[in-house]
């Protein structure tokens, strides 16, 4: 299994859409707030968008765009290009009433998780990402992204489940194609070196993973090895292990409330004892409470 399938599924990433409708006249909304990855899609219309970054910067979104925050920015979506238009006291209206030649759709969302670590994922990726839709492309994104806005201007019955369903997709070919970052865990997936090291770590997290040896799949020195993977990743290659096998133990806890001792021999750990200790300090909760809910 590569290394984003890994990440997604033991991240468990579901989207939850809370908004498909359209805005007319003067509008501003903010959907910030909920701690979690969010995204928009202009499925109708055109609408201007500002974050709450040092650099102020305004976009233009026009119908098919999509715009993701990979952490939970304020921000500001509206039809005021000036943005002096209060945030979030306008309610949009249904598509069930037609098109609206003045309204501009929107489709609103974010994306939960239920792991401490999902920020390792997220932490080196840009403030936003905004991809243009192009009607013309065969590509696989703009498939869905056709779809999703097929969906949202005639809903029927599911369309939410099933645009949420579409939203998971979308995140997961922007995380792959689309997210331009040099450090973090996806850089280092791609990265010609480390990308044999972290397919290591993740199909064999309970081997007795050294230094040496996870420098001897990335063909480099010890000490080159561990400088690369702790300039890209962001961590020593130990800690990423430490973390990796964790955030499994985390899962099986969880979702299948597995003894302690299990799940710290699953991760590679001699003893309960110790393992508890390093769950505690990276996960910021202790097995048994994790188990209990």
């Amino acid at each position: 299994m590569e290394v984003l399938n890994q990440l997604f599924s033991t991240f468990r990433v579901s989207a939850n859409v809370i908004h498909n409708g359209q805005y007319c006249g003067r509008w501003a909304v903010d959907t910030s707030g909920s701690s979690y990855m969010s995204f928009h899609v202009v499925s109708h219309g055109r609408c201007f968008l500002t974050v709450n970054t040092e650099q102020n910067i305004t976009e233009t979104l026009e119908q098919g765009d999509i715009v993701l925050f990979p952490r939970d920015l304020g921000h500001c979506i509206t039809s005021d290009d000036a943005f002096e238009t209060p945030v979030n006291q306008t309610h949009s209206e249904s598509f069930s009433i037609g098109l609206r030649a003045d309204g501009t759709g929107l489709v609103c969302g974010y994306f939960e998780h239920q792991h401490p670590l999902m920020a390792s994922l997220t932490e080196h990726l840009p403030d936003y990402v905004i991809v243009r839709h192009d009607p013309t492309s065969p590509s696989g994104l703009m498939l869905l992204l056709n779809a999703l806005l097929n969906e949202s201007v005639t809903p029927g019955k599911g369309s939410e489940l099933i645009m949420a369903k579409m939203s998971e997709t979308i995140l997961a070919i922007l995380m792959r194609d689309h997210l331009p970052t040099s450090q973090g865990v996806l850089a280092a997936s791609i990265h010609p070196k480390l990308s044999p090291v972290l397919k290591a770590i993740h199909e064999k997290p309970g081997e007795k993973w050294t230094v040496d040896a996870l420098a001897g799949l990335a063909f480099s020195s010890r000490a080159g090895f561990a400088d690369l993977f702790k300039e890209v990743v962001g961590l020593s290659p130990m800690e990423y292990v430490t973390q990796w096998r964790l955030s499994l133990a985390y899962r099986r806890l969880a979702d299948e409330k597995v003894s302690t001792l299990d799940a710290a021999l699953e991760a590679g750990y001699d003893n309960e004892s110790s393992f508890s200790k390093a769950f505690k300090r990276v996960m910021g909760v202790t097995p048994g409470k994790l188990r209990a809910g």
